[in-house]
């Protein structure tokens, strides 16, 4: 059976409004982000994309707000000239611990008293409720797994730091290593659930993607 929530969507989902008038402050966000982190460190106009990039970020993040915040702009601004290399690596560090921190957030959160498991929800949102017992367990299972990973995940530059041979390890994670993890993960995970849930019909990558759309922009996490 499908569930409600993925039924509704299943035609097809329209960018509400509210996301619609917020949408070029992603669209700033993300040329930050590009700008800091895709230039060439030895590229001689790096220090001007670095100033341009962060001051890009932080209006994006601070617009809506007070206009009083807008005064740190410029002064991330300076930092990304003089220092271009060490804000370069400091962006890069606060948007990983950042993002992880956010998807942990949410996982752990779902997994207090009286609230249901992340991946419970995205599968009851495929199938329906309630869901054999089962795969509740084994959804809870996989929601504290994915806990798991993120808690790894925000602590492993730190131990590539202390315990790597090679002096740049720490940073194979924020240039790709946690994302390739994430999706060996993912892959895996499915492996296992095919073989752990027998007699199942299991959802697609459509459906999965679907309900996660589903479960986030009706804000079922709250």
């Amino acid at each position: 059976m499908i569930g409600k929530v993925y039924h509704s969507l299943a035609s097809g989902l329209s960018f509400s409004k509210r996301w619609a008038t917020r949408s070029w402050r992603l669209v700033l966000l993300l040329g930050g982000v590009g700008l800091v982190s895709l230039v060439p460190e030895s590229a001689g106009w790096s220090a001007g994309c670095v100033c341009l990039g962060l001051m890009m970020q932080l209006a994006a993040l601070l617009s809506g707000r007070h206009p009083g915040w807008f005064v740190l702009v410029p002064v991330v601004g300076v930092l990304g000239w003089y220092a271009p290399a060490l804000s370069r690596v400091c962006d890069q560090l606060a948007i990983y611990g950042l993002m992880l921190w956010g998807m942990l957030w949410l996982f752990v959160r779902s997994l207090r008293r009286g609230q249901v498991p992340l991946v419970t929800r995205l599968a009851g949102a495929v199938h329906g409720t309630p869901l054999r017992a089962d795969v509740q367990r084994y959804t809870v299972g996989v929601t504290w797994a994915w806990s798991i990973f993120f808690i790894l995940a925000l602590l492993a530059p730190l131990m590539l730091w202390f315990w790597a041979p090679h002096e740049r390890a720490w940073r194979w994670p924020l240039e790709g290593g946690t994302g390739l993890a994430a999706v060996v993960f993912f892959a895996v995970e499915m492996i296992i659930r095919h073989l752990v849930i027998r007699h199942y019909d299991h959802s697609t990558l459509k459906q999965n993607f679907m309900a996660g759309r589903a479960v986030f922009m009706r804000n079922d996490l709250k």
